[in-house]
């Protein structure tokens, strides 16, 4: 296990994508695959003195359990023991009555997140093949296409970070016999065990399927979902002319689509196009999930059916205007309440990030007169609707910086276009990932 794991974290550490950073922080959760990886890692830093990374292991103490804080101390102490600076994170939101384990995720995430930023990191999880099957199991039975089972991948760009699962191809048995191996410490979270939540459901019935009647059951989903990763590559590569000639995004983050060609599109897949537009929607809205199939449906079998009055969906106003459709950010839920320290990374309202050299406050441009959009713009009509959705930045001494506007691609898996300006907003492009 171990020359294996050091070739893939290896190739992980040298990929281009951290040619920018050497900082990497680790999601240490105390349980056997956080830990392993954890030891891992200290194996592979001892064996190449040569390779200049800094870990920083982030322990998210949750709060739900009343042993939690202790437990967290207890992973902290092994972590420093071994030689790394550790660091725990306790949320401090009120737990919600229900869901408690999709709010942990979030919660953690954003936690692990901002340790990223103020380090300037990218991120190491312990995912590994066993979850990797639990995810594409669930997507199954609630029907997802194809784009929900790609699965988890060994490198994601996620809000201006990037996440890398070095322990994705080892089963979580391998993972288990390491830790016995080599007398790992680890504990164990007796939620795991809780059949009221959906993965712990979804990862008893996998152990009934491999015992009983398919015994390479999550190897063969991981497989599925490679090939899945193929498809869709290949699919995209096809369906990138048709972008350059049709679609438009601009760095304000509004879009527009030539309509004619939209209508020919659906007539040939409609399923293409819904997927379409509904990135389009996740891009321009800012939300973290793609709108809900049927309604993206509903929306588009409307536009293209010569229904063309106004319409919104996912935080995004749609409207047609000159053979053309428009996707537009809508004047509601912009939080601009944001107090900006120098280089660090924000996300914007999940559409844009955000990093300045100075400090200040974001306030809204169009409170200011500011223009965003060139009088050549296509975009130009719908301006003062664009300018409500930007931010600028009031600096401490009451000076007004605009923003330096740019696109990221996050199915590039790139962010050397992300520099410290003096303020930047870099709309994150969610089509085709």
């Amino acid at each position: 296990m171990i020359d294996i794991f050091n070739s893939e974290l290896l190739k992980l550490l040298i990929h281009p994508v951290n040619k920018l950073s050497k900082n990497f922080v680790i999601g240490l959760s105390g349980g056997v695959d956080s830990m392993v990886l954890l030891y891992l890692i200290k194996r592979f830093l001892d064996q190449n003195k040569s390779m200049k990374i800094n870990i920083f292991p982030i322990i998210i103490d949750h709060n739900l359990r009343v042993e939690s804080s202790t437990e967290a101390e207890n992973v902290k102490s092994i972590s420093e023991g071994i030689g790394f600076k550790t660091t725990i994170k306790k949320i401090e939101k009120q737990k919600p009555n229900g869901n408690i384990q999709n709010w942990a995720r979030e919660n953690r995430r954003d936690l692990l997140f901002e340790s990223c930023s103020d380090l300037s990191a990218n991120l190491l999880l312990a995912h590994h093949l066993n979850d990797q099957a639990e995810t594409l199991y669930m997507r199954f039975n609630k029907n997802s296409g194809l784009d929900g089972l790609l699965g988890m991948k060994t490198i994601t760009f996620w809000n201006g970070i990037f996440i890398l699962r070095p322990l994705l191809t080892f089963s979580k048995e391998e993972i288990v016999r390491y830790a016995q191996k080599n007398n790992i410490k680890f504990f164990e979270d007796p939620s795991n065990s809780f059949l009221k939540y959906e993965r712990v459901r979804v990862r008893q019935k996998l152990i009934q399927i491999k015992r009983n009647k398919w015994e390479n059951v999550s190897t063969d989903l991981n497989k599925f979902s490679i090939i899945c990763n193929k498809l869709v590559t290949k699919t995209n590569l096809l369906f990138e002319n048709w972008l350059e000639q049709n679609f438009l995004l601009d760095k304000c983050g509004v879009v527009r689509v030539n309509y004619k060609s939209a209508l020919t599109l659906f007539k040939q897949s409609d399923l293409y196009c819904i997927k379409f537009f509904s990135k389009i929607i996740q891009t321009v809205g800012g939300k973290k999930y793609s709108p809900k199939r049927k309604q993206v449906y509903e929306l588009t079998k409307a536009l293209l059916n010569n229904d063309f009055k106004k319409r919104t969906l996912g935080n995004v106003c749609v409207l047609y205007n000159k053979d053309h459709i428009f996707f537009i950010r809508e004047q509601r839920h912009l939080n601009y309440n944001l107090d900006i320290k120098v280089n660090k990374k924000y996300i914007f309202d999940g559409r844009f990030i955000l990093i300045s050299n100075v400090p200040g406050k974001l306030i809204c441009s169009e409170k200011i007169n500011y223009n965003n959009i060139s009088p050549n713009s296509p975009f130009y009509e719908f301006k003062n609707l664009i300018n409500k959705t930007i931010p600028c930045l009031q600096t401490l001494e009451g000076k007004l910086v605009k923003p330096h506007l740019n696109i990221i691609n996050q199915k590039n898996n790139s962010n050397e276009s992300i520099k410290s300006n003096s303020f930047g907003l870099y709309l994150i492009n969610r089509v085709l990932i």
